[in-house]
């Protein structure tokens, strides 16, 4: 019979339950790594509270009452600030460390907010988004790195996927936040929201001095007793000799001495061979995906695209929105749960399919409320909207970073995310300056253009984007990566007796 594939990891004595909630190492790790996840917080935070800023008469007052143009700059500007931030980012995290990218990646998120919450007209606030956008960017290059190289290997998958799902608490926060400030009829009612935004990363500054260092930076900077002792209190409660833990210190040895042949390359190596500029296709078609799909419209302009529906009042809108982002969050949480038991790919086509019916459904309602009226047409256009966030975060939020996280070795890690977030925020550069003119403009009609990037992302698999950058054929994208450090070894197994 033909030999299966099993996780060798599984078969290692381990002296952890198995129930991790019934295990004190565990536990211990678990609280840690959601630490790291709480700084995604802010990106999700931001996100929702610029909307209903937009809702809030006393922010357009302070702000000048920016036009299309002007909000549009507004919401941009912290990509602006995640490009600038994303280079430096990489080379921070591996020449000091996953933490040292965090401290910094939190001080200008903290600094930023600051600076925004005080701000006193439009260059003020548009400098505090600036710096926000330089600490996110830092902080999502460290974390997934971070997250993935002290997640237990039983876990880790399923760990890298809740990275992106806390990106909804700051959502969540935000937006109910904002519905309970929105009753004020000062500045109040933005700066009290702006200012919660600095509570994450408070919390992860205070919390840093107390987690352990990535035992892969550990080792690769020759650190190899304090890598052990990490390992071993968090993936063995304390046992030095664990089968796991000297089965994942060979590992990683083994993985940095292949990678060590590329040390001198620097950038160069994403694209010095086949299979890792094969990776990079996948992480950077990957990223793209996530974010020309039409979901930041929704994210961003939910008051501009309710109030084209005649949904105007303040109430309404931060209401409809808190519900949101509740909604967004459950799906999110499902769609990470469902990544190792359904596969990516499975993953991937149900949010594709799922997007492009709530998008035919967007744009007939809302032509046909743009045409009489209806208000029929007007809720239907909104619970199309709710079914669109769904069919994203099924895939999209989850996968977004534990993706390319999962298919980057250590000596790529990094810098193949600094490059996805930094062509990210690019991309966020053009879609979000453009956004609210296109939506002013042409209204309803500029669903159509995400209908054709969607159609265009299900017409080409993931594979088949990752084909675009071969240079032979033949070799499929998750087989013969050279210098990838497997996360686990496979071993035939005979499922059959020989007789």
């Amino acid at each position: 019979m033909a030999p299966s594939r099993i996780d060798v990891t599984k078969t290692l004595v381990n002296n952890t339950n198995a129930k991790w909630w019934k295990d004190p190492g565990m536990k211990k790790l678990n609280f840690m790594i959601v630490c790291v996840i709480t700084a995604q917080m802010t990106c999700g935070y931001d996100e929702a509270v610029v909307g209903n800023f937009q809702a809030m008469k006393p922010w357009l007052k302070d702000m000048s009452y920016p036009d299309p143009s002007h909000i549009g700059l507004i919401t941009t500007i912290i990509f602006v600030g995640g490009f600038i931030g994303s280079f430096p980012a990489s080379p921070v995290a591996d020449r000091y460390g996953r933490k040292a990218g965090m401290y910094i990646g939190s001080f200008f998120t903290l600094i930023g907010t600051i600076i925004q919450t005080t701000a006193f007209g439009y260059a003020q606030f548009m400098v505090g988004r600036c710096l926000l956008g330089v600490g996110i960017s830092f902080t999502c290059i460290a974390g997934p790195s971070m997250v993935a190289e002290l997640a237990h290997p039983r876990q880790r998958g399923t760990v890298l996927g809740f990275f992106n799902t806390f990106w909804y608490v700051g959502a969540i926060v935000a937006a109910w936040g904002s519905f309970g400030s929105g009753h004020m009829n000062n500045s109040w009612c933005w700066r009290i929201p702006s200012l919660i935004q600095g509570v994450a990363p408070c919390f992860l500054i205070a919390m840093l001095p107390f987690m352990p260092e990535s035992p892969r930076w550990l080792l690769a900077k020759g650190k190899a007793e304090e890598a052990r002792q990490v390992l071993a209190e968090y993936h063995a409660n304390g046992t030095l000799d664990d089968e796991l833990v000297l089965y994942e210190i060979e590992e990683i040895n083994t993985a940095l001495a292949i990678e060590s042949r590329y040390a001198e390359v620097g950038w160069g190596v994403l694209w010095n061979t086949t299979a890792n500029r094969k990776k990079m296709g996948v992480t950077i078609s990957v990223f793209v995906l996530c974010l020309w799909c039409g979901q930041g419209v929704i994210s961003y302009y939910f008051s501009p695209l309710l109030t084209s529906l005649n949904v105007t009042g303040t109430n309404q809108q931060t209401g409809i929105n808190g519900g949101m982002q509740i909604w967004n969050f459950l799906v999110s949480i499902a769609g990470a749960c469902l990544a190792d038991r359904i596969g990516r790919r499975s993953l991937w086509l149900i949010s594709l399919v799922a997007m492009i019916c709530s998008n035919i459904g967007i744009t007939i309602t809302s032509a046909v409320f743009d045409r009489n009226g209806a208000d029929a047409a007007a809720y239907m256009a909104i619970v199309f909207l709710f079914f669109y966030n769904a069919g994203f975060n099924i895939a999209c939020n989850p996968l977004a970073y534990s993706y390319p996280t999962e298919i980057l070795p250590y000596s790529m890690r990094t810098k193949g995310l600094a490059v996805m977030v930094a062509i990210g925020q690019a991309l966020l550069i053009v879609s979000q300056y453009a956004n609210p003119v296109a939506i002013a403009a042409i209204g309803w009609k500029y669903w159509l253009f995400f209908l054709g990037m969607l159609l265009l992302f299900l017409g080409l698999t993931l594979e088949e984007l990752a084909n675009l950058f071969e240079d032979d054929e033949g070799v499929k994208i998750m087989e013969k990566m050279e210098g990838i450090e497997p996360e686990f070894e496979t071993v035939p197994v005979e499922t059959e007796k020989k007789e």
